[in-house]
């Protein structure tokens, strides 16, 4: 299982005016918090309208690794954007979020860097049409990623499909759809990773960090791979580590009595 820091992000208005002010400070501490509270990797973003995301990303990059050596998920749909920040980048392989089941000039450079670089894939399922409420639709997607995945040589194990995850909020069956398209995929492509933003299902409900706890241990028992959610968050990271215990991922609960020896579960 990976878990990914979320916090990173130009859409972020307090991160979108640090990269604006390349504010290595606040970069910088905020990659190190979310280190400390557990993250496996980091997602950057540092798209920011009327700015070079060229600059900014390689910018970005430079600053989070002189701040951790975990690695990252570039999070970008530039090509130009994320070559320069691929040829900076020193650290284990990363993630590039992401490309969908549409097939542009941009998604194909997506593909080909993933390929040169050996790195990680998000495919997100939608495409030209959207983001079907059928499950059956959106895995029929992740089959035709997977298809130019391996065209394009990069390998399956590589390739992370985000089912995704909508809010119950808008669509009360939102949650069901997800979790269907999550086990269709791990049944009908079991060489593939799976990958999520897990926090969307609450946005417009109370309580969300109830709603996202819950949301999270039950995709982690359908073998979601990766989570990009808020780490800050203690009881969301007390879930997880909960989570993996319960399901046989954490030997003996090692991590799991270590997390609470140090005080990092919540206690009652």
């Amino acid at each position: 299982m990976l878990i990914i820091g979320e916090s990173l992000n130009a859409t972020i208005p307090a991160i979108r005016q640090a990269v604006m002010e390349h504010d290595a400070d606040k970069i910088a501490d905020l990659a190190r918090t979310q280190t400390e509270c557990g993250a496996n990797m980091l997602d950057v973003n540092a798209a920011v309208p009327g700015q070079s995301e060229v600059e900014d990303l390689v910018w970005m990059v430079r600053t989070v690794q002189q701040a951790t050596n975990l690695p990252l998920v570039l999070d970008s749909s530039n090509p130009e954007a994320l070559e320069a920040a691929l040829d900076i980048y020193n650290g284990p392989p990363p993630i590039i979020n992401s490309i969908t089941g549409e097939m542009t000039e941009g998604h194909v450079g997506l593909l080909q860097l993933a390929a040169k670089h050996k790195c990680g894939l998000v495919g997100m399922c939608m495409d030209e049409v959207g983001i079907s409420s059928d499950s059956e639709v959106r895995c029929s997607i992740a089959v035709k990623l997977l298809e130019r995945a391996t065209s394009a040589g990069i390998e399956p194990e590589n390739l992370y499909i985000d089912p995704l995850v909508m809010a119950i909020a808008a669509d009360y069956a939102a949650g069901a759809v997800s979790l269907e398209v999550l086990r269709l995929i791990h049944e009908r492509l079991p060489q593939v990773r799976t990958f999520c933003g897990s926090s969307n299902i609450s946005f417009g409900m109370p309580l969300r960090k109830l709603l996202n706890s819950t949301f999270v241990s039950m995709q982690m028992a359908l073998g979601m791979n990766a989570f990009l959610v808020d780490v800050r968050n203690r009881e969301l990271m007390a879930t997880l580590l909960a989570a993996t215990t319960l399901i046989g991922q954490d030997e003996w609960s090692i991590n799991y009595i270590k997390a609470y020896r140090s005080g990092r579960l919540d206690q009652q």
